[in-house]
């Protein structure tokens, strides 16, 4: 039985390798909008790995999926993610997150999958995160059409897994950041974290928005990764769950100031424009369904964003 991974970018590409490393078949769709093929050499050159080019929201590309292995665990993790305004056009982000999740969902029901992952977000509680997090927390208003599908793909998912037959996980990953073998360098694209560290290495000034001293969920990709596969052999009871995952906490001047910090450690200077004065509200405690299960945050963003800074600084130089 082999994996069906949708999404071969930044998390997916990370979830692929460490797929591939453990000895399973991988079975992936991705259309390219935003991932540099060539990011995709490493991967595409294991026997176990299958890529299939096209956009989820095509019924004939899913089927060629489905067609390529007999598949046991689905991974849908294709999305138009960002919120930058001009990251793509409404409709893209409408056919990419509303009908690609559908058509997925329609697909691993007729083809006896036994678990569909779903990458949501813990945006779906709101911008400003309430002070206690749980899965049972209701979800929050939503500022973007990227973070708003999250809510409808959660609520797709449930729907077909209490159609019975199948098991759905919808992960609510924090911001995700670190070295992945597919990184982004377009900053509509990119996560503050490794944004800043791009920035950085470049020499260029890390530019804090207004209102972003409020309390972010972030996590390493590691973690991610190891979150989405723990919630694929998890043994949950009932036909659908959701479960949070998150690192850490930070405010956007806190990362900036971080991300300033590691990079004077290595002789870079870096300015800081737009952090707001005063202490950040306290910290929001986020509990996690996945915790039950063995699964915990290996890495923190104070001892990992070197290596993030590392890389840029070695990208930019060659």
């Amino acid at each position: 039985m082999a994996v069906l991974l949708t999404g071969v970018g930044y998390i997916g590409a990370a979830l692929a390798q460490a797929l591939l490393r453990d000895g399973a078949r991988v079975v992936a769709i991705d259309n390219g909008f935003a991932t540099d093929r060539r990011a995709l050499v490493a991967l595409a050159a294991s026997e176990r790995f299958w890529l299939i080019e096209g956009s989820v929201s095509a019924p004939r590309v899913v089927a060629r999926a489905f067609a390529a292995e007999p598949i046991d665990t689905v991974y849908h993790l294709a999305a138009q993610a960002s919120a930058h305004p001009r990251a793509a056009p409404a409709r893209y982000t409408e056919l990419t997150n509303l009908s690609g999740p559908r058509v997925v969902c329609e697909a691993a029901l007729r083809h006896g999958v036994r678990r569909l992952v779903y990458a949501s977000s813990l945006r779906v509680y709101g911008h400003v995160l309430p002070q206690r997090v749980s899965e049972e927390t209701p979800y929050g208003p939503q500022q973007d059409l990227a973070h708003l599908a999250h809510l409808y793909g959660e609520k797709l998912l449930e729907l077909y897994a209490r159609q019975g037959g199948l098991c759905g996980v919808a992960v609510r990953l924090g911001v995700v950041y670190g070295v992945s073998p597919v990184m982004k360098t377009d900053p509509r694209f990119m996560t503050v974290p490794n944004k800043f560290c791009w920035q950085a290495a470049r020499g260029e000034p890390l530019e804090v928005y207004a209102g972003a001293a409020i309390p972010t969920g972030f996590i390493h990709i590691d973690d991610a990764v190891a979150a989405l596969r723990r919630a694929a052999e998890a043994p949950w009871p009932e036909p659908y769950q959701a479960a949070n995952a998150v690192g850490e906490c930070r405010t956007v001047p806190d990362v900036a100031a971080l991300v300033q910090r590691t990079a004077a450690a290595r002789g870079l200077a870096v300015t800081v424009r737009g952090a707001e004065a005063g202490a950040p509200p306290a910290p929001p405690v986020i509990a996690s369904r996945l915790e039950a299960h063995g699964w915990r945050p290996r890495r923190t963003m104070e001892e990992s964003i070197g290596a993030v800074l590392d890389y840029f600084v070695s990208e930019t130089r060659s």
